[in-house]
Formats: structure tokens, C-alpha cells, sequence
């Protein structure tokens, strides 16, 4: 390898949303809400994925416990994938265990599989999509990048790394991670600020633009080219 190859700096090409947005009509959306049995009083929580430890959700269950009974939570998809199952499911088991013990179970749904037309109208009923990783924030995560192009109002945990096209108040609301008292306040600010969601949601979407699968394959192939001299 040539020396100008080794000097070619590293480079950080994002991923776009793992499902495609699809337009869902107000109609659609309040059959959803039905279904999950809500008053209109109710604000609902979404989160996205399939479930391991890294993405939070036990943050998530306790502080929804820590919220009074007007606050909801749907897990939208599957629940574990098929890499490393062993793991996932005994964060799974946890979880439900966690459930049961904190008396949440009647705020917590479940919408198992759903294809890409079923995602967009649960996660355009929530009023908050609520994805607290561990590890932070990132845009590798095809969850973190379905949230944005679908438009909603995100609260996440602040990443590893600086990104500065992740922008706490503008086009996220961050928090840290682990920290159930931290998100809990987070959830009760955003779920009683209609227009600051709205803001939020709208500014998600035009972020999202920058992460479309056409852009993404464009920087790589202007990547490979550079390299390739």
C-alpha cells in the first residue's frame, strides 16, 4: 500500500433507517391508539427494535414506573433477533421480570412483528419515541435513524462520541445513560410541550434527509474512490 493510501483519513459514513416510512392517516393513527386501549389524556411512549441490553429498555421500565398512570409504553417489533439469541433472551426474561415487579404490565404493549407499514402508524401514534442506549447515541443504529425519517419528537442517551448533527433541544432531546430519574424528567417535560415535540419532530425529519440511502451510497463510493488513488 502506497503512503498517500495510509495517509487517507479515516472516514464516518452513517447508516440510513432499517425500515421505510410510509404516510399514515389520522384515522389510522387513532385506530392505534384504540387498540392499545388509551385515553385521550394518555401519552405514549414508543421504542423500536428488537430488544438487548445495550438499548436501554430497562432504563426505560423504570422510569416509566417512576410516571403516573397516564403514561404508556409500546415495544414495536419483534423482540430478540437471531444474533447472539442466548443473551438476548435472558435480557429479555430480565425485562419482563422487571415488569412485573415494578407493577407496569398494564402500561406496557406489545406489537410483535409488523411489517414497515405497521411500524409507521405505531411510531406516528406515540408521541415519543424514547430510545435510551447504553452506549449512547449513534448513527449506526437503524432504530435511532427510523425515529428521525418518520419524524418524531426522540429523546436519546448523549453519544460516546461528539455528533454534531445530533443537537440536544433542536432535533433530540438527549439525556444520559442509565439514568432512569434523568429520562423520566426528560419524558414528563417533552409529553407536556406539544409545540416543542412538534419542533422537534419536524427538525428529526429534515436531519434525516441527509441519510438517505442514495446519499449513503454516494459518500462510499466517493470514499473507495479516494482510496483507491
Amino acid at each position: 500500500m502506497t503512503a498517500a493510501r495510509l495517509a487517507t483519513p479515516l472516514r464516518q459514513i452513517p447508516i440510513g433507517s432499517n425500515i421505510t416510512a410510509h404516510p399514515v392517516s389520522t384515522a389510522v393513527l387513532a385506530e392505534v391508539r384504540r387498540a392499545l386501549h388509551l385515553r385521550p389524556s394518555d401519552v405514549l411512549l414508543a421504542y423500536f427494535g428488537f430488544i438487548n441490553e445495550s438499548k436501554g429498555a430497562d432504563t426505560l421500565i423504570t422510569a416509566l414506573a417512576g410516571l403516573d398512570e397516564r403514561h404508556h409504553l409500546v415495544f414495536i417489533g419483534g423482540q430478540t433477533g437471531s444474533s447472539d439469541t442466548d443473551n438476548n433472551r435472558q435480557f429479555l426474561d430480565h425485562l419482563h421480570q422487571m415488569i412485573a415487579t415494578l407493577g407496569v404490565g398494564e402500561r406496557v404493549h406489545w406489537t410483535g412483528f409488523l411489517p414497515d407499514e405497521g411500524v409507521s402508524a405505531h411510531l406516528g401514534a406515540a408521541d415519543l419515541l424514547v430510545m435510551p442506549y447504553h452506549d449512547g447515541a449513534s448513527l449506526r443504529r437503524g432504530t435511532l435513524m427510523a425515529g428521525l425519517a418518520h419524524g418524531r419528537p426522540l429523546i436519546t442517551t448523549h453519544p460516546t462520541h461528539p455528533l454534531p448533527e445530533l443537537r440536544h433541544g433542536e432535533n433530540v432531546w438527549l439525556v444520559p445513560p442509565a439514568d432512569a430519574v434523568a429520562l423520566g424528567e426528560a419524558i414528563r417535560q417533552l409529553g407536556g410541550d406539544a409545540p416543542l415535540c412538534a419542533e422537534l419532530g419536524t427538525a428529526a425529519q429534515q436531519l434525516a434527509e441527509q441519510f438517505t440511502w442514495d446519499k449513503i451510497a454516494a459518500q462510499t463510493a466517493v470514499f473507495f474512490e479516494e482510496i483507491e488513488g
